[in-house]
């Protein structure tokens, strides 16, 4: 499995993340594999368990839960993994010059 850490790209990647006790926030993703990722969850106030609905830029939104929380940051785990050519085209996008 292959971890992309998004401190290498050009710009940062947000994701929109919709908890089903309500509520949606737009959250900075600080790393991306196919099984998840770890968002910076300063302004959110995120539960271990809770299920959400993750959406990355240009992709439909993908059914995740919370699995941890700590020091302002929280680790979704997709309920489906990406495909890694998934993720190797959204880096691309995301590394070229803006």
């Amino acid at each position: 499995m292959t971890i992309w850490r998004v401190s290498d790209l050009k710009q940062k990647l947000m994701v929109e993340v919709r908890v089903k006790s309500g509520g949606t926030n737009e959250l900075e993703v600080l790393d991306i594999g196919e099984g998840g990722c770890m968002v910076d969850c300063k302004r959110w106030s995120a539960e271990p368990g809770e299920r959400a609905l993750v959406t990355l830029p240009g992709l439909s939104a993908q059914p995740a839960e919370i699995v941890w929380v700590e020091d302002e940051r929280a680790g979704l785990a997709f309920e489906t993994a990406l495909h890694e050519a998934v993720l190797e085209n959204l880096w691309q996008r995301l590394s070229a010059p803006a």
